[in-house]
């Protein structure tokens, strides 16, 4: 993971976080709850325009980047939190770069609040980046290092986890090279539906809304003496079975 951060240190890895950060500012405004985790391969949070109080950040590695907010270094497929607890989810390219995507969803979905939101961005390989993935040394080096995953087959996946999507939005339509001023990047002030959201920009943000499962409740059968000293309080977190290896508090 650290190449990939690196590159997002980089002159282009910056125009693309800018722009990502452009998108964010039009999106989280709308979306409330008391807790949001981003999960990302980089150090830098995408969250400032969101009106959640509770802001965190899973990632895996140091985070100078990020002061203020609470960090969580470790491995996402064992995450320390309840099931139904996160009210927003953004996920950060971390399914490019992640052995077990389809694992790591599952995680998600489990401590996803029902109709929470959850975000994803990631690097779409039906687009001019994509067709560089296969090109000669390109293959070996970030972002193409990654797995890029289609956007259908990404969505099927939410839907067997019981997300209904949202919204897919879709940026970046140039070549995979450094522009020359940064007045470039969209200007998404007047909307996301002003922009051309045609399916092959090199980014997307796929919005998905955790569904409430139907269940038919069944009527207990009581019985004259009833045990209350048996009965369970809140199922802890799982901070033993996590894979967290460290927690960094804000100011540290």
């Amino acid at each position: 993971m650290n190449d990939v951060q690196q590159w997002f240190d980089s002159a282009l890895g910056k125009q693309v976080l800018s722009t990502q950060q452009a998108v964010m500012d039009q999106l989280l405004p709308g979306y409330f709850g008391y807790h949001l985790l981003q999960m990302s391969v980089q150090n830098t949070g995408l969250f400032d325009c969101s009106p959640i109080g509770h802001k965190f950040v899973l990632t895996q590695d140091n985070c100078q980047h990020l002061e203020g907010q609470s960090v969580f270094v470790g491995d996402g497929e064992m995450l320390p939190f309840e099931d139904d607890s996160i009210d927003v989810i953004l996920l950060h390219h971390l399914l490019d770069f992640h052995t077990s995507p389809q694992r790591l969803l599952s995680e998600i979905a489990r401590i996803s609040l029902p109709m929470g939101q959850l975000v994803i961005i990631g690097f779409n390989p039906i687009s001019s980046w994509g067709l560089w993935k296969p090109v000669g040394a390109m293959r070996d080096l970030p972002p193409w290092s990654g797995n890029f995953i289609r956007p259908g087959r990404l969505m099927d996946w939410l839907n067997l986890l019981n997300f209904k999507i949202d919204r897919a939005q879709y940026a970046l339509y140039g070549l995979p090279f450094k522009k020359k001023s940064v007045t470039t990047t969209p200007d998404y002030s007047q909307g996301l539906s002003r922009n051309a959201n045609w399916p092959f920009g090199a980014i997307y943000i796929i919005v998905a809304r955790k569904q409430v499962s139907t269940m038919i409740p069944i009527k207990p059968k009581w019985s004259q003496r009833r045990a209350f000293g048996q009965l369970g309080v809140v199922r802890p977190a799982r901070p033993a079975a996590s894979r967290v290896t460290r927690i960094i508090p804000p100011g540290d």
